[in-house]
């Protein structure tokens, strides 16, 4: 029994298809296939059941892929003790970030991981937060950061870690006739009943902020935009609203044409988060990631 093997079985787990697993873990289909086989062959038992819908482990290889991980993950700790600073990882991450932590952190993020590890390629895709959720779902992502939404409270076999915890305010052109040019806050029953922008990378409704936003009541969406630069455009015309974390606030006030309201009567928490699928074992370039991402977060006041 090789490592590769149990690292192979854990991929297939994961992906609930040999295709895929083959192409996340880059190895061609019949390779890893060859590989199960001979692991079948060696422990004596079957592994693997195919279906229309792709194939599943069988009750004894979910028993076994659960300690394959306690194992991979053994292996991961023994190689950062005895290799220390001095290890040289390389590989790719695939994670998918809201924008609000894309354009204030991943900056520092980003070059402080690939001064340590330069060989590792880093794909970053930008999202909203019930979107993310379902790309980490499927395996689109391995590494997710969204918003604490309503949706991932109901989602089922995730990890998460929490980031930060924030609470947001509003971001309004300077000369919205709808507030006072002084005013710098406003109570949510007024902010509900002015036009609201909200960020959306999708052709549906349910984004995070939407579900926040509902449980308040009734609300009037006039733009979903996927786009930043747009964002800050419409914002500037000042007749529209939008609800953002007070920690990405300044990034858009800096442009002088956007003024940050707060909240007065109505204190919107929100809990930055770190997600992964429990059915993904993350891999030691992931948890170096995850250990870059956390020192930046704790230190971004």
């Amino acid at each position: 029994m090789r490592l590769e093997q149990l690292s192979y079985l854990v991929a297939i787990h994961e992906y609930e298809s040999i295709s895929l697993a083959a192409e996340h873990i880059y190895i061609s289909q019949p390779a890893l296939s060859s590989a199960i086989s001979k692991l079948e062959d060696e422990l004596g038992v079957v592994l693997l059941t195919r279906t229309n819908s792709g194939v599943r482990l069988t009750e004894i290889a979910e028993l076994i892929v659960d300690k394959a991980i306690e194992v991979l993950n053994l292996v991961d700790d023994i190689k950062s003790i005895t290799q220390g600073n001095s290890i040289e990882l390389n590989g790719n991450i695939s994670a998918a970030s809201i924008p609000s932590v894309n354009i204030t952190l991943m900056p520092d993020i980003l070059p402080t991981f690939k001064k340590d590890h330069p060989k590792v390629h880093t794909f970053i895709k930008v999202g909203e937060s019930n979107n993310i959720l379902q790309d980490v779902e499927i395996g689109k992502a391995n590494l997710g950061i969204i918003y604490n939404t309503d949706a991932f409270c109901q989602s089922k076999d995730m990890n998460y870690k929490e980031l930060f915890l924030d609470k947001f305010v509003i971001i309004t052109g300077n000369n919205n006739p709808d507030i006072k040019v002084k005013s710098s806050s406003i109570s949510l029953n007024q902010a509900l009943t002015l036009p609201i922008l909200l960020y959306n990378t999708e052709y549906i409704t349910n984004c995070g902020i939407s579900s926040l936003l509902r449980k308040y009541g009734n609300f009037n969406v006039s733009y979903r935009i996927d786009n930043l630069e747009m964002m800050g455009k419409i914002l500037s015309l000042g007749d529209s609203i939008a609800f953002v974390p007070n920690f990405v606030a300044d990034s858009f006030i800096q442009s002088n044409k956007i003024k940050k309201i707060v909240i007065n009567d109505t204190d919107l928490k929100v809990s930055i988060i770190l997600i992964w699928s429990k059915r993904h074992h993350l891999s030691l370039v992931e948890k170096e990631f995850i250990k870059v991402i956390k020192d930046v977060c704790s230190r971004k006041d």
